[in-house]
This record gives structure tokens, C-alpha cells and sequence, in this order.
């Protein structure tokens, strides 16, 4: 029995055993291939995802929907139209597509390839009041119960409560469970900030982390800031518990700022402070402004955040220092303090600011300094005011708000006060303003609709800005809607100026200016508009009435000779928000004196807007000339314009030139233009016909005849293509030209020219007679236009020409100008003047701007004056140096010999008062010519002088010198070598003599003794002149000392008073008599301005040869009256002269002696 299972029932259950297994095993396997069936068939299919969806919505709280199902969870699931809804809180995303890595869940991880959202919104409830909440606090852990990894997320954008809060998010490598990691994640957020970011920590207790973001934000271009963008970097690092936090901007100011923000922290969550160093504010301002190193704090919870804060402000030496004490609340902002201090000035703010509704009650005090607005409105202003009001919806309030500014700007009393409340929902304005002498005043409503006036009294405009001048004043009327106010009034100007524009007068009245289709009208006068010295404008009067629809406008403007008047008729119109214009030119009207009236031929089509521009032909015309221009711009800026001169008079030329040229012919010409505004293509062309100028001079007029003058191009590749022909009998030249439109584009061209004859110069100059030469050129133009080269040649040969006024002549006169490649030129030229020769050389460069100059003047004994009262010979050494900006004319003059003899002035002649004005003389025209010089001037041994009672020989050295624009200033001294002074009557000789220049050249000082020897007594006696040449002063000196009248007798007739004739003792008194007025001459000139007399002098009557004293005055333009009384026979003599003509005189004389009338021919002998 005991071997029974081996032989037995043992085969029998092993049997059984290995069937039971074999069945297990098929069961097992059947179960798990109909559970991965299942699980296939849930994950690996769309229907079996959108089951499984379906019964897990309705396991979680809320309702979750989808749109379509596309895919399955097992590759690739594209999900559109996710909705999800819990109370208040929804949230929606348009369209999801994943990629998910199934075998990861095997490790505990979901594994993401690809994870793309579109657009994902957020809708959060309301937040709980503060009150209801319980105290936060930190979770332990925060981490998830299965490992996500996702290689790359999208997110086309993120909305919270419909407010976007980032776009375009893109991520990698992200990765979260008991730890997270993300390696790269770029967006942007609000306000177009890019952001690129990393992060990582633990997620859990005390769940460190650490992360860095940087940012940058592009700023639109600005008049007023200077930087282009916005950016910087934010550093995380620590627990969630407290969080440290360190930000730097770097642009366009240098912030640093570093911190905690403690989570946990109900007290005190946020504990910020911002630094900064001092720094230049990028801001384009008149004067700079910088930021002083400063300090912010921020701190507490964010519903009461503490905000303070201090810093200053730095323009030019001005400091202003900032303090900040703020603290938010609920719902808006408590302000404690605002405060602006630089020692001089203060000013102070405080109130509360809600946002929700808006309201606010806030109050400004202290004192403002304009100068930091402005550098040209220094002054101190005291400030108080105070507003008060809420706004919600349209419904808005305003108690009585008042702002007040009181003190000095620009030296003058300044005094505002502007109030402003609301009264039934209409806000009412009530303004007054007094600077110095101007007032301002507006009084009305400005909400919701306007019904404001205004006064303006600016009595002096230069009190309220340096550059204006004048004064103006009138009335003001704003009335309308807000959004279409209309401008109604009247303003009047007199002596208005703008730095050196200036308007006399100005007057205009308006009504109803605005945008709407109200009817309108305007009326404009002025007067006397100038720039400098030169009439601009002499009058204008411009008057326009109509809708913006339909409106009709006249002009008038008149300036010395000429005069112009116009009308238009339009319509302004917006078309797809863009303005345009159009209407007709008409009666269009040009009057000149000289060149008589140009008439508007027919209407002219014209329209106008931003983008395109058109007229039609406009056409003046004086039969049988016409003058045309016509033209359009799209808004391709293509161009299509022309132009055209027919049967143009050349002798409108000659009536602008005066009475001495005649010219006659005709001028034709045409030009257009076609193609894109920045690359046309054009052709001009201009001819004369039957072109001749006429000369009229006294002697007999002469005529040049032009055969034919044409100027005609092409403008092709902005490249602009000249050719010039001229042919005269006298001249022929032949250009051609090649340039750029810019400056700096290359130049190419060729000259020839050909001047047989220089006579024509003389027609057109009285300096020159008796011109004649010839002038060659051959030359190309290379460079640019802004720095052209010559290569080539000009000369002038067998030149010769007469200076009247100088009695000389310059013959052999040759001059050539050589250029070169390299832009030089070289200058050579020589001539004869007497038996002298000069010679000219140098360079000219103008290939720099402005032209470079080096000239060299050398000559000897030059003839430069030969007339009967002057010949002089001349040994020039002179050099000009320099550019055109800046010329010093240097080296030396020496005259070897002179001789001078100049016209004496008739006896009787009177010399004119230095302060006589004469009304009608023209101011010497100062040279626009840069010219500085410093030339010595020095006379030779052959220098003789004889005029006005001196016979001399002079010497000495002169400096000239002369700063650019400014008068001549001479330094040195002449000498009288030797040589004999008349006066009294008496040849006396010169024993010393100079004149000192010490600045101004009219007005050297005198240090002359002319002198009387008597051998037979031993004695010297002489004159002492001193003073200077236009105030000189006389003495009498004697050798040894004696009276007065003793030295006149003996200066004069050679013996004492005593042993002197009758006659002799009458010319000592009457030379005493004149010495005495000489020497009193302001006591003269003073008793004849209380007499009411033009002349006091003391000479000799018309019925003896004895002294007289003798009172003149000027009756009228053609009488006059003499008084004289003898000063020694008491006789009275009354002579009355009239003047008939220049040369014929009548004279009536009535004395105690003899009566008269004369009638005298007097002629000047030259």
C-alpha cells in the first residue's frame, strides 16, 4: 500500500493537476487580454477617451464640457471648446493638444512630449472681504501624487476676468513632484513685456526655491524721453515662507530694489527697499534734469501697503528734494504727505484718493519756482488750492475747488485764481489772471457743453516772453458742445513783433470757428510786416465766410511795387477719416508799376489733402505773354507736374534794373516732371528770342545783341543734366553739367568760354573808362556741388582800364586762374599802373567750404592816384588769408613819395555841425565780407602836404587795424618833418608837429607849435594846437612870457602893441576878438541858441575892413539875415540875401553910412 501513489491514483492527480494549471493559465491570460482590450479600447480610441470623460465628469464637483474629442490618450489627443463651470468659478480653453508618453505611468511619472493650449480664460469670483477670511497659512507639502514632465508647453494666451495677462508663452523641460524644475519659459505679459525665466526648488517643507526672470519693454519713440525701452532682471531665492526677492533695473534708470515677502506673514507679508544712485533723468528738456540718489520703501500687507520714500531733483544749480508718505486703503489711496523742497521753495500736498467709485479730497500748498519749468520764466510763485469731487459713471460731483498763484515771474507781479464747481451736473469756470501789465479773464461752463467768455488784455507782450513785442486785446466766446466747440470774437494787435519779424497793426473778427456744419466767418487786416529793416508785407487783407461744406474766401497782399489779390471757392470734407479740400482759384490778379497787371487766364481746379495734391493749368497772362503751372500728386507719390513760359517780354527784366538798361526780346520755355516724388524724371527748356540789351549813358547809348541764349535739361535717376548756349557779338560760351540733386552727389561738365571785348563792363560801372581785353576759358567741372574742382584755365589777357576818379590807368593787366585735379587753384596776374608794375599770386581751394584763400600782392612804385590835388606812388606788399568765414588782410604799405595839395574851401564856407543829420544820406553799407586788417602804413622822405594854410613835409608809421564788421582803428603817428603853418595872417614856421591816432582814424590828436622868430629883439612868439582834429583848441606862446594882445602884435606884425598903425591895432582886435570866440566857443554856441541865431563870428563888415561883430540867421530856404556891429566905430550894417538860383544871389544893405542892393553871379572854379 505503501507504494500504491506511485503505481496508483498518483499519475491520476498529477494528471489532474497540470490540467488545472493549463486552465488557470488560460484564464489569467483571458482576463488580461480582456482587460488590456478594455483599457485599449477606453485609451487607445476617441470613443473610448470621450466614455471615459464622460464618466469622470460626473465624478468631480461642477461641469466639465467638451466640444470634439479628436484622437486618443495613447498617441496624440487634440480636445476643442473645454469648458469647465463651479459657481463663479469658470474657466475655458479653445483648443488643447497633447502628446503623452503612455509607458511612463509605469514609473509613476505622466510624461508629456507636447503640451499645447490656445486660449485659456479665468473667471474668478468676487474676493472675500478681509474681515471674513481666515488667517493664511502654508501647506507642509505641496507635493503631487504622480510625476508630471512635460518636454514642451504652449500657450497662446492666458485671460483673467477678461483681462489679458500673458501671451505667447513658450516652455521646456518642465518637470514637478516631490521637486519641480523649469529649465526655459519666454512670454509676454501686460503691457508687451518679454519675459524670459528659469526656476526650481522643492515642493516640500520648507520648499525652497530659487528662479530668475528678465524683462524688457520697448518705449514708442518721444519728443520727451530719451530711451528706447524698458528692462531688467528679478532674482527669487529662499523658503515660501520668506521669500527673498532682488530686482535691477537697468534701463533706462539704475533701481536697485531687494527684499522678503513672507507668506505666512499676516502682519508684515511685504518688506521691500529700492536704491538708486544720483543719475541724469533721460528727458529732452531745455535745461537737464537728474535724479538724486534716493530710497523707497514698501512695506506691510498689500490691502495697507506703507509707502515712503526721499530723493531730490537737480536742473543746472537747482536741487530740489522729494519726501513721499503714502499708505493705501481701502480702496484707494491715503496720501500724508507729497513734499517738494529746495530752501527756497515748498510745496505740499496731502488728501485721500479712492479709485472705486473715484473720489478724492485732496490739498496743494507752498511755493513754486517757474524757473524750473523754464530757464526764460525765473520767479516764485505761492501756491494754495484744494479740490474736492467724486466721479461714477455720468453721474460726477465738485464742490468749490480753488487754485491760487501769487508772486513775481520775470520780474513782474503775477496773480492767478481759477475756481471751479459744479452746479446741476454743469461745471462752471471762473478764471483771472494779472502779469505786469496784461490781464486774462474767462468766465462760464465748460461741461457738458460750453458757454465760456473770455477777455484779453495783453497790454505788453514782453513781459510775458523775451522774443515778443506789442500789444493785443479783444473778446472771446466758446459756445457748443464739448466734444464741437465753436469760437466766436474779435482780436487786435499794434506794433507786434517776433525776434526781428514785426507787424504794426492787426485786426481780425470770427465767428462761429469750429468743426461743425455751423456757418462761419472770418476777417483778417494787417499792416507793415517786416523782418529787420525790410518790408515783407505792406498790407494784407484775407476775409472768408461759409460751412466747412461750402465756403468762399477773397485775399489781398501788397508789398512796395507790387500787389496781388485772389478768390476761392471749396468744400473741406472727411473721407475715410481723412480731411481733404477742394475748389477753384479764381480772379487771381498781379499788379506791378513796372511790369504792369498779370490776369488770371480762366478758374482753376484745385484739391488738397494729406496724402494727394492736384491743380489744374493756372494760367496768368499780359497779352500776348502767358505764365502756366500744373500739377497732381497721388497717394503713391506719383507726380505729374509742368510748367510754361510763352512770349515772356525780357524788357519786365530791364524795369527791374532802372532807367539805365533797356532790354528787349522775348523768353519761351517749358518744363515737366513726371514719376515717383523721390526718383522723377523731368525735361526743362528756356530760349530767348531777339535778345538785346540797351545801355543808356550819357555819352550815346550802345547795344548788345544776344544771338542766342537756351538753358535745357533732363532729370533721369536723380541725376540732373544741363547744357548752356550763349552767342552775342561780343561773347560766345558753351557749358554742359551733370550733377546730383543732393550736395554731395558727383559733379561732371565742360566750359568753354570766349569774351572778345571788356567795353560792356564800362556800361555798367562810372568808376571804369576805356575797359578793354579778352577773356578766355577752357575748363571741367569735377567733384560736387557742395565742393566743386576746375581742371582747366581762365585767363584775361591785354586787359587795360581808366579810373577816372583816380586820374590813372591800369594797362598790361593779365590775370589766369589754373585749376587741377586736386581742387586748387592757382591765381597769377600782373599789371602797370604808372611806371610801376604789381603782381598778383596765390591759391584759391574751394574744395572745402567755405574756400580756402592765399593771395600775395607785391608792387613798387605805383602811380595809385595822379589828379591835381594828389599825386601818390605806392609800394604794396599785402597778403589775404584765410576762408570765406574768416579773412585777415595783412603786411605793408609804404608811399615813397606823395604829393598833396587839396581843394581849398571858398572863403565864407561853413562847416557842418558833427550832430547835423542829413535826412536822406545812406549809412555806409558795412561789407558782408568777413575782412580782418592789420596793414602798417608807412610814408617816405618825398611825402608833401600843402593845404589849408600847412606847407609840409610828413613822415611816420601808421597800423591799421580792423576787426570783421567792425570800424577802422588807427595806431601811430604822423610827423611833420618840416614846414610852415599860416595863420593870423602870418607864414609861421613849424618847430614840432604830430598827429597821434589812437583808435578812431577821423579824430587824431594835435601837438603842433608854429612859431614867429623877431631877431631884432630876440623874442619867439608862435601858436600851441592841442586837442584833437575835430575838437582842436589854440593857444599864443611867447619866448619871453608876455600879455596876450602883446603876443598877437608881435605874431602879427612883427612890432609891439605901441609902435603898431591904426590898422595894424585893428587886425590885433580882430584877430583878439576871433582867438576869444575860438577859445569860447561853447559860450558862443549856447548865447546863439538863447538869441534864437544861427552864426555869431567875428570878421570884418561890407563898409570897412575893422573888426565887427556879426549875428546870422537862416529866414527860409532861400533868405537870410546879417546883423553886424563894428566893434570899434559902433556902425550897424542889416544885409538881407536871397537866393534866386545856385549861381544868382540878390543882396540889400542898409547902414548909418550906405545903402545898397547888389545882384551878384557867383561860380565855383574847379
Amino acid at each position: 500500500m505503501a507504494f500504491a501513489p506511485e503505481h496508483g491514483a498518483g499519475p491520476v492527480i498529477k494528471r489532474a493537476l497540470k490540467r488545472f494549471s493549463i486552465g488557470l493559465l488560460g484564464l489569467l491570460f483571458s482576463v488580461i487580454l480582456i482587460v488590456a482590450v478594455a483599457s485599449w479600447l477606453l485609451l487607445g480610441t476617441a470613443t473610448g477617451n470621450r466614455w471615459l470623460f464622460d464618466q469622470v465628469s460626473g465624478l468631480i464637483p461642477g461641469e466639465l464640457q467638451v466640444d470634439d474629442w479628436q484622437g486618443s490618450l495613447l498617441d496624440r489627443v487634440t480636445v476643442t471648446g473645454v469648458r469647465y463651470q463651479l459657481d463663479d468659478l469658470s474657466v475655458s480653453v479653445d483648443r488643447l493638444e497633447a502628446e503623452l508618453v503612455p509607458a511612463s505611468l509605469a514609473r509613476g511619472w505622466l510624461e508629456f512630449t507636447s503640451l499645447s493650449l490656445g486660449n485659456l480664460k479665468l473667471s474668478l469670483p468676487p474676493s472675500q472681504e478681509s474681515d471674513d477670511l481666515p488667517a493664511s497659512s502654508l501647506p507642509d507639502s505641496l507635493a503631487l501624487p504622480l510625476g508630471v514632465r512635460i518636454d514642451t508647453l504652449s500657450l497662446a494666451s492666458l485671460h483673467l476676468n477678461d483681462t489679458l495677462l500673458v501671451s505667447e508663452l513658450e516652455a521646456r523641460q518642465l518637470a514637478a513632484w516631490r521637486r519641480f524644475q523649469l529649465a526655459s519659459l519666454t512670454t509676454r505679459t501686460v503691457a508687451d513685456i518679454s519675459v524670459d525665466a528659469t526656476a526650481q526648488g522643492s515642493l516640500a517643507a520648507p520648499m525652497e526655491i530659487q528662479g530668475q526672470a528678465r524683462w524688457h519693454m520697448q518705449l514708442p519713440q518721444s519728443d520727451t524721453v530719451n530711451a528706447d525701452q524698458l528692462a531688467g532682471q528679478l532674482d527669487i531665492s529662499g523658503s515660501l515662507a520668506a521669500l527673498q526677492l532682488r530686482h535691477q533695473l537697468q534701463s533706462p534708470l539704475e533701481i536697485h530694489s531687494q527684499g522678503q515677502w513672507r507668506l505666512g506673514d499676516p502682519e508684515q507679508p511685504l518688506a521691500l527697499e529700492h536704491l538708486w544712485p544720483a543719475q541724469p533723468l533721460p528727458l529732452a528738456l531745455p535745461q537737464p534734469l537728474s535724479l538724486g540718489h534716493g530710497k523707497l520703501t514698501t512695506r506691510g500687507p498689500l490691502a495697507t501697503l506703507k509707502i515712503a520714500g526721499q530723493s531730490s531733483l537737480t536742473s543746472g544749480d537747482r536741487t530740489v528734494n522729494l519726501s513721499l508718505d503714502s499708505q493705501l486703503i481701502d480702496g484707494g489711496l491715503a496720501l500724508q504727505q507729497l513734499q517738494l523742497d529746495d530752501g527756497e521753495q515748498q510745496l505740499e500736498g496731502h488728501g485721500e484718493l479712492l479709485f472705486s467709485p473715484l473720489t478724492w479730497d485732496l490739498t496743494v500748498a507752498g511755493k513754486l519756482d517757474t524757473g524750473l519749468l523754464h530757464p526764460l520764466f525765473p520767479g516764485l510763485l505761492g501756491v494754495q488750492g484744494n479740490s474736492r469731487g467724486s466721479y461714477q459713471g455720468e453721474q460726477w460731483s465738485l464742490s468749490p475747488s480753488q487754485l491760487r498763484l501769487e508772486g513775481r515771474v520775470r520780474q513782474q507781479p503775477l496773480t492767478a485764481t481759477t475756481t471751479v464747481e459744479s452746479h446741476q451736473q454743469r461745471l462752471q469756470l471762473d478764471s483771472n489772471i494779472r502779469w505786469g501789465d496784461n490781464r486774462l479773464s474767462a468766465r462760464g461752463a465748460i461741461l457738458p457743453d460750453w458757454s465760456l467768455d473770455a477777455s484779453v488784455d495783453l497790454k505788453q507782450l514782453d513781459q510775458l516772453y523775451p522774443d515778443l513785442q506789442g500789444q493785443i486785446s479783444g473778446q472771446l466766446q466758446v459756445r457748443g458742445s464739448l466734444a464741437t466747440p465753436t469760437l466766436s470774437g474779435n482780436l487786435n494787435g499794434q506794433q507786434l513783433g517776433w525776434q526781428d519779424w514785426s507787424l504794426t497793426s492787426l485786426q481780425t473778427r470770427f465767428q462761429a470757428l469750429g468743426l461743425g456744419e455751423q456757418t462761419m466767418s472770418f476777417e483778417l487786416n494787417s499792416e507793415a510786416l517786416q523782418q529787420g529793416n525790410a518790408e515783407q508785407l505792406a498790407a494784407a487783407r484775407i476775409s472768408a465766410k461759409g460751412t466747412l461744406n461750402s465756403h468762399t474766401a477773397t485775399a489781398s497782399f501788397r508789398r512796395d511795387e507790387l500787389s496781388m489779390e485772389t478768390s476761392l471757392q471749396g468744400s473741406l470734407k472727411a473721407l475715410n477719416s481723412s480731411p481733404q479740400w477742394q475748389g477753384s482759384l479764381s480772379d487771381t490778379g498781379l499788379i506791378h508799376q513796372q511790369l504792369g497787371r498779370w490776369q488770371q487766364a480762366e478758374d482753376t481746379a484745385v484739391q488738397l489733402s494729406a496724402t494727394a495734391q492736384s491743380i489744374s493749368p493756372f494760367c496768368l497772362e499780359q497779352t500776348p505773354s502767358r505764365i502756366c503751372l500744373a500739377g497732381n500728386r497721388d497717394s503713391n507719390d506719383q507726380v505729374d507736374a509742368s510748367a510754361s513760359l510763352n512770349a515772356l517780354p525780357l524788357a519786365l527784366a530791364g524795369a527791374l534794373l532802372g532807367p539805365e538798361l533797356a532790354v528787349q526780346g522775348r523768353l519761351d520755355g517749358e518744363a515737366t516732371l513726371q514719376g515717383s516724388l523721390d526718383n522723377p524724371d523731368g525735361q526743362y527748356r528756356l530760349q530767348t528770342r531777339e535778345a538785346q540789351i540797351a545801355v543808356r549813358t550819357p555819352d550815346a547809348p550802345q547795344e548788345l545783341v544776344i544771338e542766342q541764349l537756351s538753358v535745357e535739361g533732363t532729370l533721369q535717376n536723380r541725376r540732373l543734366t544741363s547744357t548752356l548756349t550763349l552767342m552775342s557779338d561780343l561773347a560766345t560760351v558753351d557749358a554742359t553739367l551733370e550733377h546730383g540733386m543732393d550736395a554731395d552727389t558727383s559733379l561732371a561738365g565742360e566750359v568753354a568760354l570766349r569774351i572778345s571785348s571788356l567795353a560792356p563792363l564800362a556800361l555798367f560801372t562810372t568808376d571804369l573808362r576805356e575797359i578793354s581785353g579778352e577773356i578766355r576759358g577752357d575748363f571741367a567741372l569735377d567733384g560736387t556741388l557742395r565742393q566743386p574742382l576746375m581742371n582747366g584755365s581762365i585767363r584775361l589777357d591785354n586787359g587795360r582800364a581808366l579810373i577816372p576818379i583816380l586820374g590813372v590807368a591800369v594797362t598790361d593787366l593779365q590775370m589766369s586762374v589754373q585749376g587741377s585735379p586736386r581742387g586748387q587753384l592757382d591765381v597769377n596776374g600782373s599789371a602797370t599802373l604808372g611806371e610801376g608794375t604789381v603782381a598778383l599770386t596765390g591759391i584759391l581751394d574751394p574744395s572745402d567750404w567755405p574756400a580756402r584763400i592765399n593771395l600775395s600782392l607785391q608792387g613798387e612804385r605805383l602811380l595809385v592816384a595822379d589828379r591835381p590835388d594828389a599825386r601818390v606812388l605806392l609800394n604794396p606788399a599785402l597778403s589775404l588769408k584765410g576762408d570765406l568765414s574768416d579773412l585777415q588782410l595783412g603786411g605793408r604799405l609804404s608811399i615813397p613819395e606823395a604829393e598833396i595839395r587839396p581843394t581849398q574851401l571858398p572863403e565864407g564856407a561853413v562847416t557842418v555841425s558833427q550832430d547835423q543829420v542829413l535826412v536822406h544820406q545812406e549809412g555806409e553799407q558795412s561789407s558782408g565780407l568777413p575782412l580782418g586788417i592789420d596793414v602798417a602804413v608807412n610814408l617816405g622822405d618825398k611825402v608833401h602836404f600843402q593845404g589849408f594854410g600847412l606847407d609840409a613835409m610828413l613822415g611816420g608809421t601808421l597800423q591799421v587795424e580792423q576787426q570783421p564788421q567792425r570800424p577802422p582803428q588807427l595806431n601811430g603817428e604822423l610827423v611833420i618833418r618840416e614846414g610852415r603853418y599860416r595863420a593870423y595872417g602870418q607864414n609861421l614856421a613849424i618847430r614840432d608837429g604830430q598827429l597821434i591816432f589812437q583808435g578812431p582814424p577821423d579824430n587824431p590828436g594835435l601837438d603842433i607849435r608854429a612859431i614867429r622868430k623877431i631877431p631884432s629883439e630876440n623874442i619867439v612868439v608862435g601858436v600851441q594846437l592841442s586837442g584833437t582834429l575835430q575838437e582842436p583848441e589854440a593857444s599864443l606862446f611867447s619866448e619871453p612870457s608876455m600879455e596876450q594882445s602883446q603876443a598877437m602884435s608881435y605874431l602879427l606884425t612883427g612890432r609891439p602893441l605901441e609902435r603898431g598903425s591904426k590898422g595894424d591895432n585893428n587886425r590885433i582886435a580882430q584877430a583878439l576878438a576871433l582867438y576869444g570866440l575860438e577859445k569860447g566857443s561853447g559860450v558862443t554856441e549856447k548865447l546863439g541858441d538863447k538869441l534864437g541865431v544861427d552864426e555869431i563870428t567875428v570878421g570884418s563888415d561890407w563898409e570897412t575892413d575893422d573888426a565887427a561883430l556879426m549875428l546870422g540867421k537862416q529866414l527860409s530856404d532861400r533868405l537870410y539875415l546879417t546883423y553886424a556891429v563894428g566893434l570899434f566905430d559902433a556902425v550897424s550894417t542889416v544885409m538881407l540875401r536871397y537866393t534866386l538860383t545856385r549861381q544868382l544871389h540878390l543882396e540889400a544893405r542898409s547902414s548909418t553910412r550906405a545903402n545898397s542892393l547888389d545882384l551878384i553871379w557867383e561860380r565855383e572854379l574847379q
